[in-house]
């Protein structure tokens, strides 16, 4: 989800400097007349921007840092709805065998269920 957002931003503001660009470059080649508050603007603009260089090493270390949680969350997630789906099935299948199995078949299900949240992942 947050991809998308951070994909339709990129988007929206590499839309907004390309309108930039345009009018810069017909300025230049004298197909439009330069209206000197557009450049103030856009001289503003350009100012307040960072420099990629001054900030490159430290994207890197967030981007690559930020690559490598990615798929230790998504198998958490995982693995977490793995042991809820678990637990789900082990208190149906309880409640559906309570009436029809002796009390030691379902005190195998408890300790396998127990057995089964304290392995070392």
């Amino acid at each position: 989800m947050l991809s998308v957002r951070i994909k339709v931003l990129f988007f929206m503001l590499n839309g907004r400097a390309q309108v930039i660009c345009d009018y810069i470059r017909e300025v230049k080649e004298g197909k439009r007349k330069s209206n000197p508050a557009i450049m103030r603007a856009i001289s503003s603009l350009v100012a307040s921007l960072p420099l990629a260089k001054e900030h490159s090493d430290n994207f890197d270390s967030q981007c690559s840092r930020g690559s490598g949680e990615a798929p230790m969350i998504a198998s958490l997630a995982t693995l977490t709805k793995g042991i809820m789906t678990h637990d789900e099935i082990a208190a149906k299948s309880n409640v559906i065998y309570s009436h029809n199995v002796t009390n030691k078949k379902i005190r195998s299900l408890d300790v396998l269920s127990a057995f089964s949240r304290n392995l070392p992942i």
